[in-house]
């Protein structure tokens, strides 16, 4: 028995299909076409006149306890980690192999030097010190469950006092171990110089577009080395004007789906204090816009859990952020399923294709013309199965999570009062996530 979805568009991963119906048998994608394709016992399911998209891939998370849930719930069925410790991602990957739960891929422990980012919100975990521990860090990081390797560079050109950072040697060995391990080498930039060279030393992806102005010459650069670009233009949202709301809390259908719980996170946050200078987000999202247009594969990511923003719910805000960079709907649609597939060699999953996973969305709206309709969803399917929204909010797994959040956000605000005690007034005794909200009955 299996089951087909009918009176649907079918957006494919790469565009708008003639499709009508898709069938799906044993957790895979078996056939597309028209109400013909269903078989007489299959589950018939009336998409009535929605949009069918692949499961959407988050290419940017970092993990807290119960993110794979909390993401499945927003139509988010693979997540990319970025950097945790090897208890939580295997419990992670563990968890993405159950019903009611995102798949997860992670780059486990990042490679940075003694000191170095993220150490204030992670340390202790093992550090690279030169080039000769290179291999070992790889190769141990494989043996966590890795499947690509994540480094951090920040050389402090033009930036004034700045981290410890990896230095160019070491991370053209690292990339040169990955490699050799089959891994894609994922580096952590924010200046656009740093990016560069980073990619001179032979990187794959870079995990976020640079906040500084990039020259004809540095985007040209980065473009012609094939490089993928994670925007992870979603950090904004966690710096919003002073009285507004955090951006999240402006899309009615996101609110409607986010649990009392994360609401009351979300307001804290938004009234936190504010660094005094803060990156200029339109550079990025001009960088955005100027890297895809040189050709770069632009790849969704939101960098949850970040301030402002929640596994899941914050990619639907990326989409926004792409198009308002300058990709148009089904571009920024491309780097939420087929492209952060193709990059990652995720086989079978961001498209609708015979012979794929059957991880799909079904979206109430047309969001291949309107990027704010991939926030309605109405329906998911890991592996062929449809599932519950409804478990994660309210749940003790919840619960654990912003728990596990409130440790890391406070490790971060002592470590900044250590390092900068002129600050240590307005940020001592700050909370920006509480732990004991009531359980919300439905998504």
């Amino acid at each position: 028995m299996g089951t087909t979805i009918t009176n649907v568009r079918v957006f494919d991963g790469l565009d708008l299909t003639a499709a009508t119906a898709v069938r799906l048998e044993l957790g895979t994608i078996v056939d597309l076409g028209d109400p013909y394709i269903a078989r007489a016992d299959d589950d018939l399911i009336d998409g009535r006149g929605g949009t069918l998209v692949p499961g959407l891939i988050d290419s940017h998370v970092h993990l807290l306890p119960g993110a794979p849930a909390q993401s499945l719930s927003f139509g988010v069925t693979t997540i990319l980690d970025m950097f945790s410790k090897p208890p939580l991602v295997q419990h992670a990957i563990s968890e993405g192999h159950e019903r009611g739960n995102a798949t997860v891929f992670s780059s486990s422990i990042g490679a940075t030097a003694p000191g170095g980012h993220p150490s204030m919100m992670y340390a202790p975990f093992p550090y690279v010190s030169n080039a000769q521990e290179a291999v070992d860090f790889v190769r141990a990081r494989r043996n966590e469950g890795a499947t690509y390797l994540k480094l951090f560079y920040e050389s402090g050109q033009g930036v004034g006092m700045t981290l410890p950072s990896l230095e160019l040697p070491t991370i053209r060995a690292l990339v040169d171990a990955a490699h050799a391990e089959k891994m894609l080498a994922v580096a952590h930039v924010h200046q656009a110089v740093d990016a560069v060279e980073v990619v001179d030393c032979g990187v794959d992806v870079l995990a976020h577009v640079p906040t500084d102005e990039m020259t004809r010459a540095q985007i040209t650069a980065i473009a012609e080395a094939q490089v993928a670009v994670i925007a992870t233009l979603s950090i904004q949202d966690g710096f919003p004007s002073p009285g507004e709301p955090a951006p999240l809390l402006t899309q009615a259908a996101l609110v409607d789906a986010l649990s009392p719980a994360w609401i009351d996170v979300l307001e804290a946050q938004s009234k936190r204090w504010m660094p005094p200078q803060m990156p200029s987000f339109e550079i990025a999202a001009q960088n955005v816009g100027a890297l895809y247009r040189a050709g770069c594969t632009i790849l969704a990511g939101t960098d949850a859990p970040n301030p402002g923003t929640v596994h899941g719910a914050s990619l639907h805000r990326e989409l926004q952020h792409l198009v308002a960079a300058g990709l148009s709907p089904v571009a920024a649609l491309r780097a939420a399923t087929a492209d952060p597939a193709e990059v990652f060699e995720l086989v079978g999953r961001g498209r609708i294709i015979s012979g794929a996973i059957a991880d799909l969305v079904l979206v109430d709206g047309i969001p291949d013309e309107v990027i704010s309709d991939s926030q309605k969803v109405v329906g998911v399917w890991k592996r062929g199965e449809r599932q519950d929204l409804t478990s994660y909010d309210g749940s003790a797994t919840e619960r654990a999570g912003i728990s596990f959040h409130h440790g890391q956000t406070q490790r971060v605000i002592d470590a900044v009062i250590a390092m900068y005690p002129q600050f240590a007034q307005e940020l001592r005794g700050q909370s920006f996530t509480r732990t004991n909200q009531p359980a919300k009955d439905t998504h």
